[in-house]
Parts: C-alpha cells; sequence; structure tokens
C-alpha cells in the first residue's frame, strides 16, 4: 500500500516527549501503511535510538541523524526523504489522537481544492482550546486571518516546490519564522489554504505567560523579520497593529501592578521592532 502522508518531526533537546508521540502514533486508527514518520535528529547530547528502536516495527519510521543545526533545515532534510504525496510537520512534544491522521486524510480526500488544510490546537479531555480561540466553522485562510487560523503544526500539505527559508527557526538568526515565512509564500503563489476545526492536535501551551523572557524576545524578532520580508501595504499593517497590542499590553500590565509581563510584553514590542530593522532582503 502506498502511503499517503509523510509526518516530518525535527527534534533537538527533548527524549521523553519524543517517545510520547510516537506512542500516539503507533496508536492511530488507521493502518499504519497510510503514514511514515520521518524524525530529522539534530541532538549532539541526547542518544534517540533506545527510544526509536522501540518503534522499528511498529510504525515506518526513518530515523536521520543529521549534523546540521536548523529547524528549518531539517523540515527541508524531512521534505527530501518523504516519499508520500502529503507531508506534515509535527512538534516534537505534540501529541495526536488517535483519529488525527484518519480525520486529516479524509478531509484532504473530501476537498481536492484544498493545498494546504490547517487544524486547531485543542485539548479534548478539558475541552478547551489551546494557544488561541479558534474558529468554529471552517475557513479559508487569507492574509487578512492568519494570526487566528493557522498552527503550522496543524499543516497538512500536498507537497509542493515550498521549501522552508533556513533564515528562520529555532538555530538560525532568527529563532522562529520559517512556519509564517512559508504560509506566506503559500499566498503569493496562490495556493488554496483551508482552516478546519475537524483535526485536533494537543500541544503544550504557549503564551507570553509560560515562556521565558529569552523566547519571547527572539519569537518577536522573528516574526518582525518575517513582516520586512513579506513587506506589503497589509503586512505593514500588521505589523504596526501587533505593535500597538503590545503597547496596549504593557500599560494594562503597569496598571495591574503586573511588572513581570509588563517587561515581558516590552520584550515582544522590542523583538518585533529589532526584527523588522534587522532583516535584509
Amino acid at each position: 500500500m502506498n502511503k499517503q502522508i509523510s509526518l516530518i518531526i525535527p527534534t533537538y533537546g527533548r527524549y521523553e516527549e519524543v517517545g510520547k508521540l510516537l506512542e500516539t502514533l503507533k496508536n492511530q486508527d488507521c493502518n499504519k501503511d497510510d503514514f511514515e514518520v520521518i524524525i530529522v535528529d539534530q541532538n549532539d547530547k541526547i542518544d534517540l535510538t533506545p527510544i526509536t528502536n522501540l518503534y522499528l516495527n511498529e510504525l515506518n519510521l526513518i530515523h536521520y541523524k543529521t549534523p546540521v543545526k536548523g529547524i528549518a533545515n531539517a523540515k527541508n532534510k524531512g521534505i527530501e526523504l518523504s516519499s508520500a504525496p502529503n507531508i506534515t510537520f509535527p512538534d516534537d512534544d505534540c501529541t495526536y489522537y488517535p483519529n488525527t491522521i484518519t480525520i486529516a486524510l479524509n478531509f484532504l480526500k473530501s476537498r481536492p481544492d484544498a493545498d494546504v488544510v490547517y487544524g486547531r490546537l485543542y485539548d479534548r479531555d478539558a475541552r478547551k482550546n489551546i494557544m488561541r480561540s479558534w474558529p468554529v466553522f471552517e475557513k479559508q485562510v487569507t492574509i487578512f486571518n492568519f494570526h487566528y487560523t493557522y498552527s503550522a503544526i496543524t499543516a497538512f500539505i500536498r507537497k509542493n516546490a515550498i521549501r522552508f527559508d533556513t533564515n528562520f527557526g529555532v538555530g538560525s538568526s532568527y529563532g522562529v519564522g520559517e512556519e509564517l515565512d512559508y504560509l506566506l509564500q503559500t499566498f503569493k503563489l496562490k495556493l488554496n489554504s483551508i482552516y478546519t476545526p475537524l483535526i485536533d492536535i494537543w500541544h503544550p501551551q504557549i503564551n507570553p505567560d509560560v515562556m521565558t523572557p529569552e523566547k519571547v524576545y527572539y519569537y518577536a524578532k522573528g516574526y518582525g523579520a518575517i513582516c520586512k520580508k513579506h513587506l506589503s501595504f497589509i503586512m505593514f499593517f500588521t505589523f504596526l497593529t501587533s505593535n500597538l497590542f503590545q503597547i496596549l499590553q504593557i500599560v494594562k500590565s503597569l496598571l495591574l501592578f503586573n511588572n513581570k509581563f509588563a517587561y515581558k510584553r516590552w520584550l515582544a514590542l522590542k523583538g518585533r521592532i529589532v526584527g523588522f530593522n534587522s532583516f535584509k532582503s
């Protein structure tokens, strides 16, 4: 049976999380021959072999070791190794629900017009959204609404010529942004991206409350650089609106005497401006 989708998992610095993810992939309700798992392992201190060996007979698993650091490089290598017509990029600390792959593949089959399908980050046990308030209805993902309709972790993509920009992402000069850059490239190529609430994936909460100050800054720096790379009237307006939001959050935090959160919001503002100003096309 031909594989229908490749799950490309770049990883660095995590061990137990990778095992948890692989266990949820082993327990998918679809045929294991429907998908392959490609781990692009950038570790230089952690040995994932004891974990991956446990799943060699349970999954179509490729464990590829690379000395090259950078999540964008790892994703591009995974695409190169992929043998399926569809690809997706689970984070190494996320987990899939038993029917995640089945629902995603069925949606792709039912919507041949969709080049990219985005799901939501969702905690089924708690019945609550993760990261943001996801729409409850299907939506076209556009330049005007991508902030609340896309998450790279949930992207199921018909393989295309787009590759990740190695200037962005963990391990690069800009700590994040490779996934947003990929999405904005799809807009330029007029690919059709659709959000659906049918596809659920679990991921630890990500927001300034739980992020370290360093992470807040580098996330913001990457975002600012992406806005500069894809500069247009809409993206410049988006950049300014985002900065205004951070300013309002700083003021609000100071009025509530929450200096710690105000500092993080200041770093989010500063990172955006530094990233925007420093990026050269």
